[in-house]
């Protein structure tokens, strides 16, 4: 046969697939491997960009590959491949047992039993690419997004509008008898306006992103978007930079959670565990935030951006409760990291494609809600900030980090005052969370991506406003 009509073999993934695969994995457990996963994927991808009022990017994608992981003891060893012949799986598999000093063909003997019967989490999703908007409706929605947004301000000297689409099929395989497939369809837009006005200039951004909803870009609220991309620009445009100096803030809703995410939810996962770089590693059923905060990292929110039916290793996602009350509580883990530290799984194992090996990463990771208003937290404050909209920023590797405030207000006498720019806040995660003393009611999500040792994956970030009694604000 050849390796076209063989790599044909895997033109649909489904329990028809199972004895290549049995066969595959009998050889490496035969070759002296503890555990051998595979992961299959195909991708149908594209990516659009629109400035100001014209479509400057077209970008599709199309992949099909698969990876194979080998463990023996606590290490294991990765290849990737998108060669799907027999001899290419097999040649990859011989590369993984190599990595571990394994070699196939070892005969020893194999307690491998077969796979389970196949989890199909993707059988009720295969129209949603056929579903999902085209190329002409994409962009003439984008378009429709710029031209609105010059209508609302001659300012806006710089308009962008991009959209990308993701959908993927997967299927993951491995001698614990795990075999599953699953379909994921994300889409997301985001607007980034810059208005410049003499020698003023202000910059506004927002991100929209959902999961398994190929209507999402056609209900999409433009209309809604471009104004509140207006008003947060023209209020920016004529502000005064803010003076440094350590004071309270409160952090809006939504995408004020991504400071949680990036300074403190890495911390809580196993592969930071297993580079020794989490200061929270010992503090399982100790407190290490206020005891206002409560916090969970999920995979069940509808059609959130971080929402999956089985993560990167054939798992179900599970409702992990990360904080509770101020007291370290768990631990995010992927198959690895199980291994490696003995905190069990979560569902967490995540990859941006086959290329990359899973590692526990975050989904949908937010602080819960608590007890008061948002007028509460603003009022309990004499003299302070409110972060309204969040920019970008950096992270150091035990949660140090500063990020920059797009849309913020001084707050005076427990009301909000004048609008200020150029703020960043300045902290250290073990630092912060216990300064976090007050939750308002008014949890909200927001869709992002996520960087890190398994590539890009999507995710949500979310909180309600909370108050933070004291953090370093740069400024002017």
């Amino acid at each position: 046969m050849s390796k076209q009509n063989e790599n044909l073999l895997f033109h649909t993934f489904d329990d028809t697939l199972k004895p290549q695969i049995e066969e595959l994995l009998s050889l490496g457990k035969s070759a002296g491997a503890d555990l051998v996963e595979i992961f299959l994927e195909k991708s149908d991808n594209i990516s659009l960009l629109a400035e100001q009022d014209d479509i400057s990017n077209v970008s599709p994608s199309f992949g099909i590959g698969a990876g194979i992981r080998v463990f023996l003891g606590s290490k294991d060893g990765f290849v990737s491949t998108n060669d799907l012949s027999k001899a290419g799986l097999l040649f990859a598999l011989s590369q993984a047992l190599g990595m571990l000093g394994l070699k196939m063909g070892a005969h020893n003997k194999s307690d491998f039993a077969g796979l389970n019967i196949l989890k199909d989490y993707g059988s009720e999703k295969c129209n949603w690419l056929d579903k999902s908007p085209d190329l002409n409706e994409s962009t003439s929605k984008l378009l429709e997004s710029t031209n609105l947004l010059a209508n609302k301000n001659k300012d806006f000297q710089v308009r962008r509008a991009s959209y990308s689409r993701n959908w993927q099929e997967v299927l993951v395989a491995a001698t614990d008898g795990v075999f599953a497939r699953d379909i994921r369809l994300h889409q997301t837009v985001g607007l980034n306006v810059i208005a410049i006005k003499e020698q003023n200039r202000a910059t506004s951004a927002r991100r929209y992103g959902s999961s398994g909803n190929p209507d999402d870009l056609r209900n999409w609220n433009i209309e809604d978007s471009a104004t509140e991309l207006n008003e947060s620009a023209k209020k920016m445009l004529h502000a005064e930079y803010v003076e440094a100096g350590q004071m309270p803030v409160v952090l809006a809703n939504k995408f004020g959670g991504v400071i949680f995410h990036e300074a403190c939810g890495h911390l809580l996962e196993t592969t930071q565990l297993e580079r020794g770089t989490s200061p929270f590693h010992d503090k399982v059923n100790k407190q290490i935030a206020h005891k206002s905060v409560s916090a969970v990292d999920e995979g069940f929110s509808n059609h959130a951006f971080g929402s999956l039916s089985m993560d990167d290793e054939g798992m179900e996602p599970q409702n992990t409760l990360l904080i509770e009350d101020g007291i370290l509580k768990k631990f995010l883990s992927d198959r690895a990291g199980s291994l490696r530290t003995g905190h069990p799984r979560t569902g967490s194992g995540r990859r941006q494609n086959f290329s990359f090996a899973a590692a526990s990463r975050m989904r949908n990771t937010y602080i819960k809600q608590g007890n008061y208003s948002p007028e509460n937290l603003i009022s309990s404050v004499e003299n302070g900030l409110y972060c309204k909209s969040m920019g970008g920023g950096s992270v150091g590797p035990t949660g140090q980090f500063n990020f920059s405030v797009e849309e913020g207000y001084l707050i005076k006498n427990g009301t909000l005052d004048k609008p200020v720019k150029g703020a960043t806040l300045i902290g250290e995660a073990k630092e912060i969370l216990p300064r976090i003393s007050m939750c308002a009611n008014d949890l909200d999500l927001a869709a992002g991506f996520c960087g890190s040792v398994s590539g890009s994956v999507n995710v949500t970030v979310g909180q309600p406003h909370i108050k933070v009694d004291s953090i370093t604000v740069g400024g002017r």
